[in-house]
């Protein structure tokens, strides 16, 4: 491991645990791109390679004790995948609506968009939760009435939309890690992964600090990774990163009804600080028009 990576880590990890111990930290994972992120007419070696590693992540999740939500690509089920996917529910994980074919709402229209939410639904029905879940590809969720049309569709059907707090852009260190050949991998895996860890740990910190000026206090965060090669080897090492700095491991659920409660209180409060200013204003109602 490189020196000057191995002491930078320290030097991030150890120095904020001490500061953080006293303030509860909570952060959910959510998981892209299931059953694993390629998938799509894969070779039976192929695909019993993704399954281990879908099994890893998986498993490292189990072995924490920390809840997830997986946000499934419908088209990219392969044959006895679904199993993968029936298992990862049945241990209490969540599935949520990832697209039919992870389209990209930027390049396409809101009609065929919507019919791939669709056709993702009827596969993934018999395993979503009641309260249904769903990702952008790409996190990319359009623009105007495009943007409109999607999400009057996902509100009329009960979905809500995952955000994001945390992106770690794990796809980048993961190409990285796939441009090396097999047989060397292992080799250089803990330099990625280093720095992949660090990666996270400064969006964390930088997400901590928006969530204080935005709401004035810490806020679940809300982590997003992938189901890739990267994260089978890396799970536990996240979890643990984590842990070591006072995080507690929530479901999505719970960090989205934070979010609701904190944001139904601002707009109360907006709407009492409104209501106060017209009030007390000596302006006449009839002159309003002029400002």
């Amino acid at each position: 491991m490189n020196k000057n990576i191995l002491l930078l880590l320290i030097l991030i990890f150890g120095c904020t645990t001490g500061i953080w111990a006293a303030q509860l930290r909570e952060i959910a994972i959510t998981i892209d791109d299931l059953p694993f992120v390629g998938t799509t007419y894969n070779k039976p070696g192929n695909l019993r390679r993704e399954q281990e590693r879908f099994l890893n992540i998986m498993n490292a999740l189990i072995r924490n004790d920390t809840p997830a939500t997986g946000f499934v690509i419908g088209g990219s089920i392969e044959k006895d995948q679904w199993q993968l996917l029936q298992l990862f529910h049945d241990e209490g994980f969540t599935i949520a609506n990832h697209t039919y074919s992870h389209a990209n709402l930027n390049h396409t229209n809101a009609e065929k968009y919507i019919q791939d939410i669709k056709r993702a639904d009827e596969i993934l029905t018999p395993l979503m939760t009641e309260t249904k879940y769903f990702r952008y590809p790409y996190l990319a969720d359009g623009k105007g009435s495009k943007k409109e049309q999607v999400m009057n569709y996902l509100a009329e059907n009960n979905y809500i939309i995952a955000p994001v707090t945390i992106d770690s852009k794990d796809f980048k260190f993961n190409a990285q890690l796939l441009a090396i050949h097999w047989r060397s991998r292992s080799k250089h895996l803990d330099s990625i992964k280093n720095r992949y860890l660090s990666y996270i740990w400064q969006q964390t910190l930088r997400a901590e600090r928006i969530s204080e000026k935005k709401y004035g206090k810490p806020m679940p965060q809300i982590l997003l990774i992938h189901a890739n090669l990267l994260n089978s080897h890396v799970m536990d090492d996240i979890i643990q990163m984590y842990k070591k700095n006072g995080y507690t491991f929530v479901s999505l659920d719970k960090a989205m009804n934070e979010y609701k409660q904190i944001e139904s209180r601002q707009k109360d409060s907006s709407q009492q600080e409104e209501a106060e200013s017209i009030e007390n204003t000596d302006v006449e109602i009839e002159n309003w028009t002029e400002f």
